[in-house]
């Protein structure tokens, strides 16, 4: 009894349509699926077109002209201005020179020598005009040159004398040296112009104070040897 009621339930299902003979569908293999939306495809290019539409292109900059850096100006320094204590200074035109061949000095002799003219009160005595009609003084020696010093300019072998003007600078020394006169022939006024640079002079004065620029009468003389030699001026 137990199994034709087992039987029974089993007929009962089959007729009831719980089993299927056979497979779902129409009976071809399935190879490829899709499991994107209906529609997802056309929405995400719709997407894309809407993005880019909204951002804005970049604008391309304009570029910017260059401006080459100024130089700044060059702004000379003032001019100082030179105090000595004791030492006057002349001015660019007082060294103004000429032709020494046009001077025309005061009456002289014809070895050099130039006759005195009264000087200013409290000051040296000019001996005459010196280049450019300016006056010229004596020199007087702060150390004199020796015969060592003076060899490697002198000719050799002449006797006689030779004239300078020179005008002072700094430190007794002298600069500027013109030649005015010499020994017929004997060269010594051009030696003693190119020996000028080692010659100590001192330089005249006024009113107590040297004055450097002026122009002084220097002269030297080659005596024989064993001759007192002169006092050069």
């Amino acid at each position: 009894m137990a199994l034709g009621i087992a039987a029974a339930i089993i007929l009962a299902l089959l007729g009831m349509g719980g089993y299927q003979r056979h497979e779902p569908g129409d009976g071809r293999r399935l190879s490829t699926f899709n499991v994107t939306p209906l529609g997802s495809s056309e929405t995400s290019k719709r997407s894309v077109q809407r993005t880019r539409a909204a951002s804005p292109t970049a604008a391309t900059p304009e570029p910017r002209p260059v401006t080459e850096p100024r130089e700044a100006p060059v702004v000379p320094p003032p001019p100082v201005t030179l105090h000595l204590p004791g030492v006057i200074m002349l001015s660019q035109s007082d060294y103004a020179a000429s032709n020494i061949g046009k001077i025309k000095g005061t009456a002289g002799t014809g070895d050099g020598t130039q006759t005195a003219s009264a000087g200013e009160a409290g000051g040296d005595p000019s001996i005459g005009t010196g280049p450019g009609g300016e006056p010229m003084y004596a020199a007087e020696w702060y150390r004199k040159p020796t015969r060592a010093e003076m060899s490697t300019y002198l000719p050799a072998g002449k006797l006689g004398w030779g004239v300078v003007a020179c005008r002072t600078i700094a430190r007794y020394h002298v600069e500027d040296c013109r030649e005015l006169g010499e020994t017929p022939g004997s060269r010594i006024a051009g030696a003693v112009r190119q020996a000028a640079w080692q010659f100590l002079i001192r330089p005249p004065r006024k009113g107590g104070q040297p004055m450097l620029g002026v122009w002084v009468r220097i002269r030297y003389d080659i005596l024989p040897q064993g001759s007192k030699e002169l006092d050069d001026d």
